[in-house]
């Protein structure tokens, strides 16, 4: 992508001032290096035709994180549990939860279903399998035709601008780079049970487009903005975010969060999501191999969503512990009575399996004054 490259001189005209861009219309012609203003985004003349970059609120949030460039949080502390607890769904991986009109909707990576969704009465109750065999929906019947294989993990829904929309992680066609074959993909419908219609092409494959761009998660501020954070493969800068625009598209650069530097973290940073706790935005994020008793998961803070990020160099947040191990794959999701919850994953120790051993726990989360698990 080359939309990184505008980000540096439109901060710094809206810096000078809104007065210096002018009136434009996304699709009539321009021919000048000018920057434009429909009002509600700024726009830049490309080709000829003007085109819109980001929202004017996306741009605000990126002067807001520059200028908080040299004051990125302190590390804090965290509360590490003793146990994890009992796992609430089995043959659940990678969680997400959307919760509306009372519902939870869980959302998972590939099982029996191409994309489960379990809309749960009671998310903090215990369900079995064949509780959830009654439960379970196909959210997503139709694979991406960009897609090499019908395994589709991660999926993160939000609603946005009024429709539901999902992003997702699959094996991509003919990768550039075999070895980082993944990308993100997007889907919309028009309930939370779908069934969601995946868009033609991919959302992302990476910064470069090259190197992957895989496990997806939206979060939604507290001015009302959403953002797309994902993983990527290339380097050792794993992290990152997207803004999206009032549709649910990407609308706008990759910003890096998270470098894998800390001494404990292994292989990989993946599994990125967000939380807004009143003071400081929290970054959960999973560390290692998913398939091994070694996978656990860290959190980092950030000033904003955009950055900048303190990582923890003393250990993980959550890590196998009383018989549940690898725990790793987490989100955070407010339930139907306004408490903040996480939904996580984890293997019974012993019986660690690339398919249908890993079952999603959901635990309250507190934060006051450390984040711990309720």
């Amino acid at each position: 992508m080359r939309r990184h490259l505008l980000i540096i001189p439109l901060v710094m005209l809206l810096v000078v001032g809104a007065a210096a861009c002018r009136p434009a219309r996304a699709g009539t012609r321009c021919s000048s290096s000018d920057w434009g203003d429909d009002g509600s985004y700024v726009l830049a003349c490309r080709g000829g035709r003007w085109t819109r970059v980001m929202t004017r609120g996306q741009a605000a949030a990126a002067i807001v994180a520059l200028a908080r460039g040299g004051r990125a949080p302190v590390v804090g502390d965290v509360v590490r549990p003793g146990s994890l607890g009992s796992p609430n769904l089995p043959n659940t991986a990678d969680p997400s939860a959307f919760v509306e009109g009372g519902t939870t909707y869980v959302y998972a990576t590939t099982n029996w279903l191409h994309v489960p969704v379990l809309p749960l009465p009671d998310p903090d109750a215990t369900y079995s399998q064949a509780t959830l065999f009654t439960l379970a929906r196909d959210a997503m019947p139709s694979w991406p035709q960009w897609a090499a294989t019908n395994e589709i993990w991660a999926p993160a829904v939000a609603r946005i601008g009024g429709r539901m929309v999902m992003y997702f992680a699959a094996h991509r066609r003919n990768a550039p780079d075999p070895t980082n074959d993944q990308c993100v993909g997007r889907a919309t419908a028009d309930g939370p049970l779908g069934p969601f219609v995946p868009d033609p092409a991919p959302a992302s494959c990476g910064a470069d487009g090259v190197h992957g761009a895989l496990d997806p998660s939206i979060f939604t501020g507290p001015d009302g903005a959403a953002h797309l954070l994902v993983a990527m493969g290339g380097s050792a800068t794993n992290i990152w975010t997207y803004p999206l625009d009032s549709g649910g598209n990407i609308a706008g650069p990759a910003t890096a969060l998270l470098t894998r530097a800390q001494p404990w973290q292994d292989h990989f940073l993946e599994n990125p999501a967000m939380f807004y706790d009143g003071s400081v935005y929290l970054l959960g994020y999973s560390a290692g191999h998913w398939d091994s008793s070694a996978y656990q998961e860290g959190l980092a803070r950030c000033a904003s969503p955009a950055g900048p990020c303190t990582d923890r160099p003393d250990g993980p947040w959550i890590s196998s512990v009383d018989g549940r191990v690898g725990p790793g794959g987490l989100e955070f999701f407010v339930g139907p009575d306004g408490a903040p919850r996480v939904a996580f994953e984890s293997y019974a120790a012993g019986d660690v399996a690339p398919v249908g051993k890993r079952s999603t726990h959901i635990r309250r989360l507190l934060t006051d004054p450390w984040p711990r698990l309720g």
